[in-house]
């Protein structure tokens, strides 16, 4: 048989050589591609999630967690054109001037943020919001029965435990709240305002009691 010459066999061996060291770093350059690629990918959820984050912030009061009066609003008549709204809740801390003269703003922005904390964290479907100063408000997806209203005020009026960095000290606060409920019996429910204006003059009716109270008015 024939034998190759010496310099076609080198040739072959070379070119069989450069395609494998080409193949390879097509290999690597693929693989980097698609690293580059993920974490690009990654850079952009991260992006998105601390738009997404600054959006909320802008619906939420910064020291309750708790939606602001308009992002509230929205959302209720939202609730509520989709029948997922029963009733509303208009709660008013009691003297809570004398809870900031007696232990100080800060210690009183700790009472807020946990009244806060537990209207968040009721798990019953309900939207709470902040309306400012010591006002909260809230929604239910049913109409509360007498026991359930007690059970609210008494959750919103269980002691709290106050430090702040420049009083160290625990501080037991006892909030109690003014509770106004408006509720509405229709098919076709009234409009927020309405229905905040029915809450809103519930709760007077129960500050003009004497506080710590519950009333209820009907649509």
């Amino acid at each position: 048989m024939a034998r190759l010459p010496i310099a076609l066999l080198a040739a072959t061996a070379g070119g069989a050589f450069g395609y494998g060291l080409w193949q390879r770093h097509r290999r690597e350059l693929e693989t980097r591609e698609v690293d580059e690629a993920r974490a690009r990918t990654q850079e952009l959820r991260d992006e998105v999630g601390k738009l997404i984050e600054q959006v909320e912030a802008l619906h939420r009061d910064s020291l309750t967690g708790l939606l602001t009066r308009d992002q509230w609003e929205s959302e209720a008549a939202v609730l509520l054109a989709r029948g997922q709204a029963q009733a509303m809740l208009w709660v008013d801390l009691d003297r809570f001037k004398d809870v900031n003269s007696t232990f100080g703003h800060l210690a009183g922005n700790v009472v807020l943020a946990e009244i806060g904390r537990r209207l968040r964290t009721r798990g019953d479907g309900s939207l709470a919001g902040r309306f400012g100063g010591d006002e909260f408000v809230m929604v239910l997806p049913h109409q509360p029965a007498a026991a359930e209203l007690e059970q609210i005020s008494e959750q919103l009026c269980t002691p709290v435990t106050v430090t702040t960095p420049l009083d160290p000290t625990p501080k037991t606060v006892t909030p109690t709240a003014s509770i106004g409920v408006a509720e509405w019996s229709t098919t076709a429910p009234p409009e927020v305002p309405l229905l905040l204006d029915l809450a809103d003059r519930a709760m007077r009716e129960a500050k003009k009691s004497g506080g710590w109270v519950t009333m209820t008015h009907r649509a």
